[in-house]
């Protein structure tokens, strides 16, 4: 209740011609405007730039083939998995 006149002042501050030209020229300034307007419920204009989109997600690391990984020779798991290299588990032998 004691935000209700800041969201009044809000709604009349983004209704003006300038702020919509403002708006206009500089649509990152929705970015911090947006979750604002939500708070107080307020329709933005229909002005109103769209969101960029968001990026792509990458694709996550395939794990790698516990098969070829066993063909492996020592110097081959190094180069491939690090000074370290890598031992898989021997099954079996």
């Amino acid at each position: 209740p004691d935000l209700v006149p800041y969201g009044i002042e809000l709604a009349y501050f983004l209704a003006q011609p300038e702020m919509a030209e403002l708006l206009a020229t500089a649509p990152r300034l929705w970015n911090v405007l947006r979750p604002v307007c939500r708070m107080f419920g307020i329709m933005p204009p229909e002005t109103l730039p769209l969101p960029p989109p968001r990026p792509a997600r990458r694709a996550t690391a395939a794990r790698p083939d516990p098969v070829r990984m066993l063909r492996l020779s020592d110097a081959a798991a190094a180069r491939e998995y690090g000074p370290q290299g890598y031992r898989p588990p021997l099954f079996g032998r």
